[in-house]
């Protein structure tokens, strides 16, 4: 009698133990799908992106090149996909460094045939005298996209830095609680005129 109880428990005990790892694999079949789901809802995007950022600078007749007006595209691990268009070159001798405080002018818009007229965000808006937004590079309180293309700057640069939407607000985009709308839609690839006023 006392070993068919054991047997009896040892059996639910067993049962039990498998119920709860199964769980645990299912949580994680789950976390891996939704992962693999984002990646690539990302690649998908980069190409969505790229070529919206491409046939912007098409329409506008841009150029790849280093000279005035010309376009580089970065294609580093960290900021793939980032267009960078020099309008004026700076007095600066040396890029900016992670960790500078920089304090730049800049008009955000949008840069689908459809909205590109539409500015969502200028920093002479901000309510600081010089009509700049002061960032320090690298410590994340700026989209992904600022941190990489002014690594690409020195003090004095004007250029067109054009973001994929990976790097800018991603599938989520900007929500605005208040307005009940979106301030940036998700999946949307962004364009800023950008002057570097400043580097410390």
């Amino acid at each position: 009698m006392k070993n068919s109880f054991k047997r009896s428990l040892l059996f639910r005990v067993a049962a039990l133990l498998l119920v709860l790892s199964a769980a645990g694999f299912s949580g994680c079949k789950k976390d891996n799908n939704a992962q693999e789901d984002a990646e690539q809802h990302q690649a998908e995007y980069k190409v969505i992106d790229d070529g919206l950022i491409r046939a912007y600078l098409t329409r506008h007749g841009i150029t790849e090149g280093t000279g005035i007006n010309q376009f580089q595209r970065l294609n580093g691990a960290t900021n793939d996909g980032i267009y960078l268009v020099k309008l004026s070159e700076g007095s600066g001798t040396t890029n900016i460094i992670s960790g500078n405080r920089v304090e730049v002018k800049y008009v955000g818009r949008y840069l689908r045939e459809t909205n590109e007229n539409i500015i969502f965000d200028n920093s002479t808006e901000k309510g600081i005298p010089c009509g700049c937004f002061p960032v320090t590079v690298g410590a994340g309180g700026v989209i992904k996209g600022w941190d990489e293309g002014l690594l690409q700057m020195k003090k004095g640069d004007r250029k067109l830095l054009l973001i994929p939407s990976y790097l800018a607000y991603g599938p989520k985009g900007q929500y605005n609680q208040a307005t009940n709308s979106y301030d940036i839609p998700p999946d949307e690839p962004l364009l800023f005129n950008m002057e570097v006023l400043d580097v410390r």
